[in-house]
C-alpha cells in the first residue's frame, strides 16, 4: 500500500470529487494537507484519515458537515486532554483534565440522544405508513 496519494488517486479511492475535497480542506474538515513544492496537494496519513472519517460520518450517520466538523473538533480537543492527562503527575492537574473532557462527552451524548430521538420518530412515521398501504393492499 502507498503511502502518499495524488488528489486524483484519492478521488477515485473515495469516490469524491476535487472539488470535495479543496472544500473540506477550507472549512476545516481535512486539516494540515501538505502540499509538493510545486503546490499540489498530496494526501497521506492523517489526511487520508481525516476524510475517511468524514465520509464514513456522512454516509452512516447521516449527518451535516458542520456536525462532522464539531464532532471533530471535540475529538482533536478530548486527544489533547488524554495526552496531557498521561502527562500530568499530580492527581489535582488530572482532576482538572477529567473535569475538562466530562462535558465535552456530555454535550455530545446528549446531541447523539437528540439525533436517536428524531430518527425513531421519522421511523415511526414510516412504521405508519407501511401499516397503512399494506391495510390498503388487503
Amino acid at each position: 500500500m502507498q503511502s502518499r496519494y495524488s488528489v486524483d488517486e484519492v478521488c477515485e479511492k473515495f469516490g469524491v470529487t476535487a472539488r470535495t475535497l479543496h472544500y473540506y480542506e477550507e472549512i476545516g474538515l481535512l486539516t494540515d494537507v501538505p502540499r509538493t513544492e510545486g503546490g499540489h496537494r498530496y494526501y497521506e496519513g492523517r489526511s487520508l484519515a481525516q476524510l475517511e472519517q468524514v465520509i464514513r460520518m456522512k454516509e452512516l450517520l447521516g449527518i451535516s458537515l458542520q456536525e462532522i466538523r464539531i464532532l471533530m473538533e471535540m475529538e482533536d480537543k478530548l486527544e489533547e486532554l488524554r495526552e496531557a492527562y498521561r502527562r500530568g503527575r499530580e492527581p489535582e492537574e488530572k482532576t482538572a483534565f477529567l473535569d475538562e473532557a466530562a462535558p465535552l462527552l456530555e454535550a455530545q451524548i446528549e446531541r447523539m440522544s437528540a439525533r436517536i430521538a428524531k430518527l425513531a420518530e421519522l421511523k415511526e412515521g414510516f412504521e405508519h405508513r407501511l401499516a397503512c398501504v399494506n391495510e390498503l393492499r388487503g
